[in-house]
C-alpha cells in the first residue's frame, strides 16, 4: 500500500416497513467510512458512523404519508409501573 492510499470501511443501514396495506417502504443509506484517522479507533468511528446512518434511515421513514410506517420508526417509550391500588377502594 503506498502513502496516499486511504483504508475505507463502508457502512450500510436499510429498513423496510410494512405500509399495513400490502407495500412496504424502504431506506437505505450508505456511508464511506476512511480508518486512517488519527486518534480515534476505527471500531468506535465505525460505530458512530452506523449510528448516523441508523438516525438518518429513521428521520427519512418518519417523513412518510402512510402513519404505519411513521408509527413503526419511533423511539419506544419506557413502560411505566402500574399505579398501587389500595382493595378497600375498589367497588364491591
Amino acid at each position: 500500500m503506498t502513502t496516499d492510499e486511504t483504508i475505507r470501511a463502508h457502512v450500510l443501514f436499510r429498513k423496510q416497513v410494512s405500509d399495513g396495506n400490502y407495500g412496504s417502504e424502504t431506506a437505505e443509506v450508505l456511508l464511506e467510512v476512511p480508518l486512517d484517522r488519527i486518534g480515534v479507533p476505527a471500531v468506535e468511528y465505525v460505530a458512530a458512523t452506523l449510528e448516523t446512518a441508523r438516525r438518518l434511515v429513521h428521520e427519512e421513514l418518519s417523513k412518510s404519508p402512510a402513519w404505519r410506517v411513521r408509527d413503526a420508526v419511533q423511539p419506544e417509550l419506557p413502560m411505566q409501573p402500574a399505579p398501587k391500588v389500595d382493595p378497600e377502594d375498589l367497588p364491591l
